[in-house]
């Protein structure tokens, strides 16, 4: 009975543990998970903090962006970790985190830079505000806008206002203030959130409603891309301080010189043309506070296909130019647009001898040609004297007989002189007497 009791219970027990071992509920192993990415994007530079929320960090060894280990990172916690991008294309791409219970996985954006295209309106005078400007390019942030300035060296950033950014974000539309501010040439800065920006260059122009600067002339009146040209002599009236000098040409970013003011008529500088696409461009100067004044035109040649150009001078001025026997112009001026090569030159005019020289024309170089002239004095013939040769002969005395009768002069006072012919007429007959006298003898 008693062995029977001891089964009995054994059998109880084994069964009751069975039912227990049925009903046991064994908990999954944890897993490595990702469950957000903050920010969820950032530009393609890279170096943006982002922090990683999931399971299972612990004892991380790689975060990769589309396989490119972050930059660095951080394990916080079990649940989260902070990375900084490294530098990638634009694009959605793969984070993984991988730790040892496993990898995790997670989107996020690469953005590009935004772009500025153009403006609706590039100018406005000090003395009202912009309004509903249009700036128009690509990458605008549309859920947080972006901020836009005017920057310019030497003054305050300008803030733009009312600003709003299409769900395409390529439009931005905002208004200046321009109020009362330095007028020239300001940049256009558009920044969005990620701190990825554009900047147009020169895109807004601040003017003022007066300006006394007139320009006249620049010498010289070109140079060579891929140098820098010293400007001699930009001639003109009312330059004051430290004027800005530029040159300007249409879709084509402003070439800024270095210049300082010889006088309120003359500027000297550099302009450094290195990269710069070679053609015409306007010269600009711009007094602080004033509009730029433009006119004069300043040519970037070529390095490698430059021609050159000729200065012709001549003392006095105002010689006829000949070019390989080509009437260019009357002294002075410059020929400009000429191929390398050698010319013969000749200088003429009136009253003076000509001037002849042979010069050589060199690529992206001016020649200057200067002529002393020399004064051509009249050439006077002197009249021919014609001499008149005198020929005296003695001939011998010669005793004329005379048959008129000669009146007897009436008696007067004052005794008539001597007549000299009857004085040589006695003398010849004393002479004769004394002949016939020796032929007697």
């Amino acid at each position: 009975m008693v062995v029977y009791m001891v089964k009995r219970n054994s059998m109880i027990l084994a069964g009751a543990l069975v039912l227990a071992l049925a009903f046991l509920v064994v908990p999954a192993a944890a897993v490595v998970a990702i469950g957000s990415i903050a920010p969820a994007s950032g530009p393609i530079a890279g170096g943006t903090t982002v922090i990683i929320t999931g399971t299972e960090f612990t004892g991380a060894t790689s975060v990769t962006f589309d396989s490119t280990p972050a930059s660095s990172f951080t394990v916080n916690s079990d649940t989260q970790i902070t990375a900084t991008t490294p530098a990638h294309g634009a694009g959605v791409i793969t984070v993984v985190v991988t730790a040892p219970g496993g990898t995790g996985s997670f989107t996020y954006s690469y953005v590009s830079p935004p772009t500025i295209t153009s403006l609706s309106q590039t100018d406005g005078y000090n003395t009202s505000i912009v309004s509903n400007v249009n700036i128009l390019g690509s990458g605008f942030s549309s859920s947080v806008y972006p901020t836009v300035v005017l920057r310019r060296s030497g003054s305050s950033n300008i803030s733009a206002g009312s600003i709003s950014v299409n769900s395409a974000g390529d439009t931005i539309v905002c208004t200046f203030d321009i109020i009362n501010k330095p007028a020239g040439a300001w940049d256009v800065i558009v920044t969005n959130p990620d701190g990825q920006y554009a900047i147009r260059t020169s895109g807004f122009e601040i003017k003022s409603s007066s300006a006394d600067v007139t320009l006249t002339s620049i010498y010289p009146v070109n140079g060579v891309a891929n140098s820098t040209v010293s400007i001699t002599n930009l001639a003109g009236t009312g330059f004051t301080g430290t004027p800005q000098v530029y040159l300007k040409r249409t879709n084509y970013n402003n070439i800024y010189g270095t210049f300082s003011t010889v006088s309120a008529t003359k500027l000297t500088g550099t302009f450094n043309l290195n990269n710069q696409i070679p053609g015409p461009y306007s010269v600009c100067v711009q007094n602080s506070g004033t509009d730029a004044v433009c006119g004069l035109t300043f040519t970037i040649l070529s390095s490698t296909t430059a021609n050159g150009s000729i200065y012709f001078t001549s003392s006095p001025s105002g010689a006829t130019v000949y070019v390989d026997n080509v009437n260019k112009g009357t002294t002075p001026f410059t020929l400009e647009n000429v191929i390398p090569d050698y010319y013969n030159i000749k200088m003429q005019r009136t009253s003076y001898l000509d001037w002849a020289q042979r010069i050589q024309v060199t690529a992206g170089n001016e020649t200057n040609v200067n002529a002393a002239l020399n004064y051509q004095y009249a050439t006077t013939t002197a009249p021919t004297a014609t001499t008149i040769i005198v020929t005296t002969a003695t001939l011998p005395p010669t005793t004329v007989k005379s048959t008129a009768v000669v009146p007897t002069p009436w008696p007067s006072d004052t005794p008539a002189p001597e007549s000299p012919v009857g004085i040589f007429v006695l003398i010849g007959a004393l002479a004769s007497v004394m002949v016939l006298l020796r032929k007697k003898q």
